[in-house]
Order: structure tokens, then sequence, then C-alpha cells
């Protein structure tokens, strides 16, 4: 389903849920921005406008130091003119007991979304179809509106090797919002045995989109299964890094357990560097990242018969290979390419000055923003129904824009204005993008 700008309004709500975080978190990342663990509790009540939406009130609730000390509890809810409502609750970094090196994350959301746009089959403008493909119309979509359900299990445990050896809490000490030298958690060479961090991953996917378009046509889409991942992370500092690598690698599977779902498996490969740049007395940070993503769905083309009906093993538009939002090819909206294969370049040059006029602002000084960025991105990629280099490298799809980064209250706070050869989008999250 297209849901970029209905992406934002969640962002918004994670961006107050953000603002409202404070204390230490005593997981596999341990920022020294306080002097002990605290018990927290925020309530904040906003409101906002948006063309997919209308009018819409909103309420963020946010909770740490309860259970364990280092657990966090989030939720976000919102109501609208148009009939759209959203409720989105998460609990981050539980550690199992009798396990330290295995942390579990869980998220929950569901939606009832208002007349939107999705980017599949189904627009009788259109009658080949071929919706969401690099080359589909802009125009390819189909009105939809109904609920959505989505829900994540995560299971992390970190390899004791490099930087993860010994205490499984590495503590990254900041001053002024930047890390001090000598508490880096890698960027020492790509050696996985003598620096970074690698945890492997375990994560159960649920999702159920249940939409009708106006004439009553189903457009559901079900997925459930397991991922598995190897994260190596070898940058100085997990949050905003100034040098080292990234590499993630996962493998997706629905096994079609869920009666609505189909079969399918998805691959994906991403790469991250970072280099720092030389700067003047005016810039307290200067930064060159560079950003590689890979994805196929090699059960594309194979099928099987269901209730005498062909049925291909592919994943939902919005698993697999898919295109445009939040993190890649930002200047499209969410999910607006998705195909059997996709490949994504990204470069970001992101520069923090010394000044910073967020703390002179009557309405924002009360809170901790030590550092603010501004950043120049550009973007290359395409999807394609076939994995070979040629087809992912011919008539592909540019994204370029501005961004601004804040670190607020311990977290990295970030608003990009992308444009493309459709427009353009404004796209708003919490952490770097990638």
């Amino acid at each position: 389903m297209r849901k970029s700008r209905l992406l934002i309004l969640a962002a918004t709500g994670m961006l107050l849920l953000s603002l409202g975080t404070t204390g230490r978190a005593f997981n596999l990342n341990l920022p020294e921005a306080a002097d002990g663990p605290v018990k927290n509790f925020q309530f904040i009540p906003y409101g906002f406008y948006n063309s997919n939406t209308g009018v819409a009130a909103a309420g963020a609730v946010t909770a740490s130091g309860y259970v364990q000390p280092q657990l966090a509890l989030v939720g976000n809810a919102f109501v609208s003119t148009n009939g759209s409502m959203n409720l989105f609750v998460t609990a981050l970094d539980y550690q199992i007991p009798g396990f330290r090196r295995l942390f579990m994350d869980t998220q929950f959301m569901y939606a009832k979304w208002g007349e939107t746009e999705s980017y599949q089959d189904g627009n009788p403008d259109f009658p080949l179809g071929g919706a969401g493909r690099n080359s589909s119309s802009e125009d390819n979509f189909v009105n939809v509106e109904g609920d959505d359900l989505h829900y994540r299990l995560k299971l992390r445990y970190l390899l004791p090797i490099g930087h993860g050896a010994g205490e499984p809490i590495h503590t990254f000490r900041l001053r002024n919002g930047l890390l001090v030298p000598g508490y880096e958690a890698g960027g020492r060479g790509y050696n996985p045995l003598r620096s970074g961090r690698t945890t492997l991953n375990l994560e159960w996917f649920y999702r159920d989109q249940d939409v009708e378009d106006d004439q009553d046509r189903d457009f559901s889409n079900v997925t459930s299964g397991l991922k598995f991942g190897i994260e190596y992370d070898n940058t100085d500092w997990y949050m905003n890094p100034s040098r080292g690598s990234r590499t993630r690698i996962s493998v997706a599977r629905d096994w079609g357990l869920e009666s609505a779902s189909r079969t399918w498996t998805a691959v994906q490969l991403q790469q991250s560097n970072f280099f720092a740049l030389p700067h003047g007395d005016s810039v307290r940070q200067s930064v060159l990242a560079l950003d590689f993503l890979y994805s196929d769905v090699p059960t594309w083309n194979s099928s099987s018969t269901r209730d005498g009906a062909k049925v291909f093993h592919r994943a939902p538009l919005f698993e697999g290979s898919t295109l445009g939002g939040l993190d890649r090819l930002r200047g499209f909206p969410a999910d607006r390419f998705h195909d059997r294969s996709a490949v994504n370049y990204a470069v970001e040059y992101r520069r923090m000055p010394v000044g910073n006029p967020f703390n002179r602002l009557p309405l924002v000084k009360r809170l901790n923003i030590p550092w603010w960025q501004w950043v120049v991105f550009a973007e290359a990629g395409r999807v394609a129904e076939k994995p070979a280099f040629s087809a992912l490298h011919s008539n592909m799809k540019f994204s370029g824009g501005v961004g601004i980064r804040l670190m607020v209250e311990g977290l990295v706070i970030r608003l990009d204005v992308a444009g493309s050869g459709e427009g353009g989008e404004v796209q708003m999250f919490f952490g770097q993008t990638f």
C-alpha cells in the first residue's frame, strides 16, 4: 500500500516519543548520557494535518526503566477526519533472563487507513497491469482503504568476538553529543575477530493488509514467516558513524502456513561505508557515507496451483525487493517500485556545524539537542524481473535532496526532502538512513 505520507505520520509520533526518552540503556549500546538508570514515563499529545488523512489528533507515550533498567516501551496513536487511525507499540532491548548475550525486540502496529494509493495491479486504465515495475506509470495505482495489522519479534545474539568479546554491553562515552576518542566499537579494519560487533538475528514477522477499492475489490496481502540474518557492525559509533563499515545479510522465508499467504523466499545484502573528511574550525564533523543494497526473490517465477488457479511464490509488495519511501529512492512514495530483484546506491555528505541555533529557539531549547547536521544526498536504483547485472543497471531511477539530522534526547531524528522524476516526497523518521 502506498503510505509515504502516512509513514511520515507514524514517524512523527516516533519522533515525539524520542523527545520524551531519557536515561541510560543497558543493552548492546550504552551511551553514557546520565548518571544511572532512571524510571521515566511521559505522555505527549499532538496534532497534524495531511492530505491523505485530513486533520488528526494524536498522542505518544514513552516509558523506560521498568521491569529491566534498559527496557524501553513506546506507543503512538492517532485518529483523523477521513477515518484513518493508527496504533503503534514497541518494546526494545529486553534481555532474556539467563542469556546475557541474547536480546529481544517486539513491534505491533494496527492501522485503519482511509482512501490512499497503492501501487499494485487493478487500475482499469492500465489493463495490462505492471504496477510497481521499473517502467510503470506513476498513475498506475489503485485507491484503497482498509485494515493493516503488523507484528514482529526479533532475537539478537551478540557473538563473543571483536568488540563483542567480554562484556556484551559496550559503553559509548559522549561529550557534547559526540563520541569521546577511545570508546569506539569498531572502525579498526575489516576483521570481525578484532574489530566491531557481530550479531546473529532471528525475526518472526506477520502482516495482514486487508484493503478494498471503491468497487469492493479485495487487494489483501498476508504474510508470515522467519527472517535469518547476520550483521557485522564495524562502525566507530552505531548511532552516528564517522568511520568504519556495516554489513547486513538476511534470508526471509514465508512457508505459506497462513491460509491466505503464498510461499516465498527473499535474500538481501546491504553494505555501508563511512569516511571522516577533513574540515575547518567552523565544522565539528564531516562524513562521507556510502550505501549499497541488493535484493532478490529467487522463488519469483516458481508457481503452484491453489483452488484451480496458478499462484506465483512472490513476496508481497511491502516485502522483498521494494524501492521508494523512507530509506531508498526517497524522492518516490513508499513501495513505488517492486519486482523480483532490486539494486540501490546511495551517497550522503553529512556536515555538522559548530553553531547550534536550536539551543536558542524558545520552544525547543528545553530539549537536549547537542548537535545537528545538514545532509546532501543522491540515490540511484531500480527493480527488475531478473537479477542480471545488465537488467539492474539500465534505465535506473534517480533521487536526490537535502536533509537535517538532530540528536534529540540521545536519538537521531531526520527530516529529508527529496525530488525525483515523479515529483518529490518528505521523509521523516528516527535514526540515520543507513
